[in-house]
C-alpha cells in the first residue's frame, strides 16, 4: 500500500480527531437505477461445521476440505499468501497538497464512506495477523486518475489478486466485474445496492441487496403478519426510485391497497376518509427519501394523535433521524428492513469497539467500520478456508462476526445467471424511539 497507505493515514488521523470533536454518522445510500425483475436461487455449498481452529494443521498450511466441484467454476487455488484489493474513492490528491490538508475544519462527505469502511478494513488485517493469517492487503484510490478501475485493468495491476473488494460507483462495475470474471476472481461491492446491468457474471457479489429485494421481503413480512386486512398506501410518481417501487408493489395482485399520491405533502382533508379510528391503521410508504418521509409520518401524528398506525417504509429510512427521538410521532410504529444489525453489547461488539478506540481514539464506531471490518474478515475467512474459488461455500458464515449472509445466485424470469446478491435482511420496528430487532 505503500505511499498510498502513509497519506491516508494522515487523512484517517485527521478525520478520526474531528469526529471526536462532533461525531456524525456517514451512512451511504446510493439507490440507482437496478429495478430488473429478477429471480433468486439458492447456492451449493458445504455443510459442514464451520471452525476457524480446524483450517490449518500444525504446518500452517492450508487444509484442503473435501469438496465436490459441481463444475460451476474452476478448480479453487490454495496458497500460503492470498493477494487482496480493495478499490475505494479516497480522494487523497485533493484532500492533501503538498503535504498538507487542504480542509481544516471538516472532510467532504464523498470521503467519509470510503475512510471508515478503511479504518473498519485495517483493524481486520491486525485481527487476521494475529490468527495467523497471511495476506497482502492493497489499496487504490480509484478516485486518482492513475489508480481508477480503467487504468488498474487496462494495465493489468490486480492480476494477481485473490479477491477484489470495491467500494465503488456503479458506472466503474462493469469493467471491473467483467476483468474479474475473465480472471476468475471474485469481486465483492461492499456498499452500493446498483448492478448496472451486469448479466452472466457469478464471480459478481453485492452485499448491499437491491431495492427489488428488500420490497419483496416486505411483502412477505406483511403478508404473514397481515393476512388480508386492506391496507393504505401512500406514494409518489414524480421521483424515478419512488415509482419504481409504487409500480414492484401495485402488481402484487394478492394485495389490495387503497392508493394515494403523495407528490406533494396532503391536506389533512384528504387523508382522513383513508383511516379509521377504532383499528390500527396500515401503511406502506414507498419512498426513499428518509427527509420526505419524516415529513409524512410527522403529519401523520399532528393530524391524527388519537389513531394508531403501522406504516411500512423503505431501507433508507435506517438513517432518519426522527426514528430515535421518544417524542416524534409515538403513535406511530415504523417498519423497515436492513441487511445489517451491529449489536454492540455483544463479545464480538465490546472486542470492535476496544479494538476502535485504542487505535482511533474514539469507542463509538460508525456502521460502516463494522462494515468494513467484517466483510474483510469474512472474505479472508473464505479464503483460507476455501481457497480464491470460494463461491460455492458462501452459506458458511463462520467468520462473519455480526451477519449471516445469504449470498444467493441470482437469475432472471428466462433462468439466465445474473450474479450474487446478499438477501439477509433484519426487520427493525420503531416506536416512540426504542426498537426492535428480527430476523
Amino acid at each position: 500500500m505503500g505511499i498510498v497507505m502513509n497519506k491516508l493515514g494522515f487523512v484517517v488521523f485527521f478525520v478520526c480527531t474531528l469526529m471526536l470533536a462532533a461525531p456524525n454518522s456517514a451512512q451511504a445510500q446510493f439507490w440507482k437505477k437496478w429495478f430488473k425483475k429478477k429471480e433468486t436461487v439458492g447456492q451449493q455449498h458445504n455443510t459442514g461445521n464451520p471452525d476457524i481452529k480446524t483450517s490449518n494443521d500444525n504446518s500452517g498450511k492450508p487444509i484442503k476440505p473435501i469438496v465436490r466441484n459441481t463444475g460451476r467454476f474452476p478448480e479453487t487455488t490454495y496458497k500460503d499468501r492470498y493477494s487482496i484489493d480493495v478499490l475505494a474513492p479516497l480522494y487523497l490528491d485533493e484532500l492533501i497538497v503538498d503535504g498538507k490538508m487542504v480542509h481544516k475544519t471538516s472532510i467532504p462527505q464523498k470521503v467519509m464512506p470510503a475512510i471508515l469502511f478503511y479504518e473498519g478494513i485495517t483493524l481486520a488485517a491486525d485481527t487476521l495477523k494475529k490468527l495467523g493469517y497471511r495476506l497482502d492487503i492493497h489499496l487504490y484510490d480509484v478516485a486518482n486518475e492513475l489508480e481508477s478501475p480503467l487504468t488498474l485493468i487496462n494495465t493489468d495491476q490486480l492480476a494477481n489478486s485473490d479477491l477484489m473488494i470495491g467500494i465503488l460507483s456503479s458506472k466503474d462495475f462493469q469493467p471491473v466485474a467483467k476483468y474479474a470474471k475473465r480472471k476468475n476472481i471474485n469481486f465483492i461491492s461492499a456498499l452500493s445496492p446498483s448492478d448496472d446491468g451486469i448479466l452472466d457474471n457469478p464471480y459478481f457479489t453485492m452485499l448491499q441487496p437491491t431495492l427489488q429485494t428488500h420490497c419483496q421481503a416486505l411483502k412477505e413480512h406483511m403478508s404473514r403478519k397481515y393476512k388480508n386486512i386492506p391496507r393504505v398506501m401512500l406514494y409518489r410518481t414524480n421521483v424515478e426510485v419512488d415509482n419504481m417501487a409504487f409500480e414492484y408493489f401495485s402488481e402484487d395482485k394478492y394485495s389490495t391497497y387503497i392508493k394515494y399520491n403523495c407528490n406533494n405533502i396532503p391536506n389533512q382533508e384528504d387523508l382522513q376518509p383513508l383511516f379509521d379510528n377504532n383499528s390500527v391503521n396500515i401503511i406502506l410508504m414507498p419512498i426513499i427519501s428518509d427527509d420526505y418521509s419524516s415529513q409524512l409520518l410527522t403529519k401523520l401524528y399532528e393530524w391524527f394523535p388519537n389513531m394508531q398506525f403501522e406504516v411500512w417504509g423503505m431501507p433508507s429510512w435506517n438513517d432518519m433521524a426522527a426514528l430515535k427521538k421518544a417524542t416524534t410521532f409515538p403513535n406511530v410504529a415504523v417498519y423497515y428492513t436492513s441487511p445489517y444489525y451491529f449489536d454492540a453489547s455483544t463479545a464480538s461488539g465490546q472486542e470492535l469497539a476496544k479494538k476502535y478506540k485504542a487505535r482511533y481514539g474514539s469507542a463509538n464506531p460508525d456502521k460502516l467500520v463494522y462494515r468494513g471490518y467484517e466483510t474483510m474478515m469474512w472474505y479472508a475467512y473464505l479464503l483460507k478456508k476455501y481457497g480464491s474459488v470460494f463461491n460455492e461455500h458462501t452459506k458458511d458464515t463462520g467468520m462473519a462476526p455480526f451477519t449471516r449472509y445469504d449470498i444467493r445466485l441470482v437469475q432472471d424470469r428466462d433462468d439466465n445467471i445474473l450474479y450474487n446478491e446478499n438477501h439477509h435482511l433484519y426487520l427493525y420496528r420503531f416506536q416512540s424511539g426504542s426498537y426492535i430487532v428480527s430476523q
